[in-house]
């Protein structure tokens, strides 16, 4: 039998790009739900949970909890170390870096 990982969950440092470089004008808020790419055309839908802040402005750069969507090619992308870009449609908002994977899990196909 072969095993598969997932891990759809991460923790990354989050920057959102300044507005004069194309990015938001106004902050997000907790729960907030770009797509997210690692290196590929390809986008990926989830969500940002802000821990102690109900908001992120552009120009910080917080550490922050990533959800995604489960994908099956999703998982090659997520290793501590890669960077990924934000985006709100086709536009890019922002980048990050994900510092470690959350609650790996092995199924069996």
């Amino acid at each position: 039998m072969i095993t598969h990982k997932i891990a759809y969950n991460f923790t990354a440092t989050l920057s959102l790009l300044p507005t004069d470089q194309g990015g938001r004008k106004k902050p997000v808020f907790d729960h907030y739900r770009p797509s997210f790419s690692f290196g590929s055309k390809q986008q990926y839908s989830g969500e940002i949970i802000f821990s102690g802040s109900d908001e992120l402005q552009p120009g910080p750069s917080p550490t922050a909890p990533v959800k995604l969507l489960p994908s099956r090619h999703i998982s090659e992308h997520l290793k501590p170390g890669v960077m990924f870009k934000i985006f709100e449609g086709e536009k890019v908002v922002g980048m990050g870096l994900i510092n470690s994977i959350d609650n790996e899990r092995y199924i069996e196909a």
